[in-house]
């Protein structure tokens, strides 16, 4: 079935002229994406190095279909459909989910705000990766402050308010998280997601809590993931600066954490799960410096538990170095540099105490 779309997209895609894309009595239609590739070298120590390609270095490759309706009295409807792939293979990045990063349809007015309903990110994570100055692939803003990372839910309902002198709310609440789509809802892992953002020319400041419900928990866990995030950034034209702090609790409220106990659930360390906390600190700079710009970017996750062997769990760092350089509006080059201590591409906090290393370079294209 999937081939059989994708044959029938392609079909439409040679029959449409791009002008045919535009808006035509009221209807908006856009096609759009990044293509982004690039290669790396990676080491992790006890575990070797590996280079190759690298999908996504600078911003995930996707490609997307989104419409907007003028319904006439401020009402419009619109739509997201988004899905990623990798480029260096071409295969779609989740084979479980054609339009795995969005897949939504929502109703909105200037005055009431828009109501979104499908699969889509969460309130938190709108918010809170607005934050990020350096996205390199797996070493961003994500690997500490996971409520901030590229997630999304399934059955999510979100609510955005009309801006009001600069402040904007949203809250969210998702039936069936993980889409396991049991019978009863209570049986379901269930999320909410509310935030507040202040933007005001180059000043912005938000602040997120991200909750989880789990209906089969494991034993001895709270069975409430939760996630707070508070931050700030300014432009000041020749610097740009980003803070932030999380306190993440109980797990992973965003089920995209590493699970080096094996729990393979997506909340992280077993003794995270069962009571413990993680407060995480971020700062990030971007300076211009000729077509394109130097990005500085530094974050701290501290836990509070301890391993089975009794040890303490070390605190987490990441840190970066890169530049992009501008060679078009739509084509970037990249290289960055990276850093991490106790922490894996797979687990954010390690038992191993491994320590990462990273240097890639690529090409990001939009169209």
């Amino acid at each position: 079935m999937k081939y059989i779309f994708l044959g029938a997209l392609a079909a439409a895609g040679m029959a449409i002229s791009p002008g045919a894309l535009a808006a035509d009595d009221g209807l908006g239609l856009q096609l759009y994406g990044v293509v982004d590739a690039g290669a790396a070298v990676t080491k992790t120590s006890g575990q070797g190095s590996h280079a190759g390609l690298l999908d996504g270095g600078l911003t995930d490759s996707l490609w997307g279909l989104t419409g907007t309706e003028d319904m006439g009295g401020g009402w419009r409807s619109r739509f997201q459909l988004e899905s990623g792939f990798d480029p260096s293979s071409g295969k779609a990045a989740d084979d479980n989910s054609f339009f795995n990063y969005a897949a939504w349809v929502g109703l909105g007015h200037a005055d009431y705000g828009e109501l979104r309903l499908g699969r889509q990110h969460t309130v938190g994570q709108v918010y809170g990766n607005a934050l990020e100055i350096a996205s390199w692939k797996e070493m961003g803003m994500g690997a500490t402050f996971k409520a901030s990372d590229n997630y999304q839910f399934d059955n999510l309902v979100n609510y955005f308010s009309p801006v009001w002198e600069g402040f904007q709310a949203g809250v969210g609440y998702s039936f069936d998280a993980d889409g396991q789509d049991r019978f009863r809802t209570a049986a379901n892992n269930r999320a909410f997601s509310a935030g507040l953002k202040y933007e005001d020319g180059p000043l912005l400041a938000v602040a997120t809590w991200d909750q989880l419900r789990l209906a089969d928990a494991p034993a001895g866990s709270s069975r409430r993931p939760q996630a707070v995030q508070l931050g700030v950034s300014y432009d000041f034209e020749v610097l740009k600066l980003s803070v932030a702090w999380s306190r993440q609790r109980n797990g992973y409220a965003g089920l995209d954490g590493g699970d080096p106990d094996g729990l393979d659930l997506g909340l992280g360390p077993a003794a995270f799960v069962r009571g413990g906390k993680a407060d995480a600190w971020l700062v990030g700079a971007s300076v211009p410096v000729g077509p394109g710009a130097v990005l500085l970017q530094w974050s701290l996750a501290r836990p509070d538990w301890r391993w089975d062997d009794g040890s303490a769990a070390r605190n987490a760092q990441v840190m970066t170095l890169g530049y992009t350089y501008g060679l078009s509006p739509r084509t970037t080059l990249y290289a960055f540099a990276g850093y991490a201590s106790n922490y894996t591409l797979d687990n954010q906090f390690d038992p191993a105490h491994s320590h990462t290393t990273r240097f890639g370079t690529g090409i990001s294209h939009r169209f």
